[in-house]
């Protein structure tokens, strides 16, 4: 009899331990990384619930942009993405890509995440929508942090927003013009691990036009800059100005001290005799050009240069807009 029970005893004891495995399994599964698809499915979840509470039914959706007002290809892609999907719901009427950007170059607006009151009760006005998501993205290392803004057209106030935190995964460093490198830092989640580019800073994309600062030096009074530009749609034209009526191409250093006037070089063109820049360069889809901006007569070279302001024009759009670098390194 005490036999029986001590085989009993075991036959329960090894059960149990045959179960260990299955939890183990199941732990493993709970940790996996949650994909950029899961991550725009749960924003896009976010902001249909609101919609749905406020009777909206026909949107506009911008570029995210970054802390700057730059819009980078990440930005360009959480938009197309979101608009892919909250159309393919059926509840909803989304204004077309290119209708919104031709509207907003006619209204002098670039297509960035922010949008004053006024502009977004006129673009209601005008594309007849009832709500404009807009949006920003935050690098924080590791993650990135998307937040989105909902804006009623009707007060030009925000309505609702959502928001994600997604890890910065390969896919994700691509889009912000980072280099991908798998080494153990980045494997094991060392926050010591910096973030590298192809270039400077990351690619800042403006009207269907890719700049990427690649160097910046300064030898001999002359502080230059030197940009790889990519036009990523149908060849057209592009201007990069010195000045207009209302701005300038100009840079501050880390004294507060403002340079204006380059000497400008974009592929085999360069600024006219007055130096009022480069105009009506035909640029080729998909092919980059070298860009170099020289400014003279800076008497010491400086560590950082905590603004650059350029100044661009599309000639075939009648429109001029800005794109703003900040804290760049400066070498020899």
């Amino acid at each position: 009899m005490k036999f029986v029970k001590v085989l009993f005893i075991l036959i329960i004891l090894l059960s149990f331990c045959g179960c260990i495995p299955t939890i183990q399994t199941q732990g493993v599964k709970k940790t996996q990384e949650v994909s950029i698809d899961d991550q725009i499915n749960q924003l896009t979840g976010q902001i249909i619930s609101s919609f749905n509470q406020s009777n909206v039914q026909k949107i506009a959706v911008i570029e995210f942009a970054d802390l700057e007002g730059n819009v980078t290809q990440l930005g360009r892609f959480i938009a197309e993405e979101l608009i892919t999907r909250i159309f393919t719901t059926g509840k909803f009427e989304v204004v077309e890509r290119n209708l919104l950007q031709k509207v907003l170059e006619e209204q002098k607006l670039g297509m960035t995440g922010y949008i004053d009151q006024e502009t977004a009760i006129s673009l209601g006005q005008i594309l007849g929508v009832d709500a404009i998501i807009t949006g920003s993205i935050t690098d924080l290392g590791t993650n990135v942090k998307i937040n989105a803004r909902l804006i009623s057209t009707e007060t030009g106030s925000v309505f609702a927003v959502a928001s994600i935190n997604a890890p910065k995964n390969d896919m994700i460093r691509k889009l912000l013009g980072e280099n991908i490198e798998k080494n153990n830092s980045i494997n094991n989640g060392n926050s010591s691990y910096q973030p590298k580019f192809s270039g400077l800073k990351p690619p800042v994309v403006q009207h269907g036009v890719q700049f990427e600062l690649q160097k910046c030096f300064y030898s001999n009074n002359i502080l230059s800059f030197v940009f790889d530009i990519t036009n990523l749609d149908m060849d057209k034209e592009i201007s990069i100005l010195n000045y207009t009526r209302d701005n300038v191409l100009r840079f501050f250093d880390e004294n507060g001290n403002e340079y204006q006037k380059a000497e400008i070089f974009l592929g085999t063109h360069r600024s006219q005799a007055n130096w009022d820049g480069v105009k009506n360069k035909t640029m080729i889809q998909d092919v980059g050009t070298q860009c170099i901006m020289k400014f003279y007569n800076v008497s010491k070279k400086p560590q950082t240069i905590k603004r650059l302001d350029l100044l661009l024009e599309i000639p075939d759009l009648k429109n001029v807009f800005t794109i703003t670098y900040r804290d760049i390194p400066v070498g020899e």
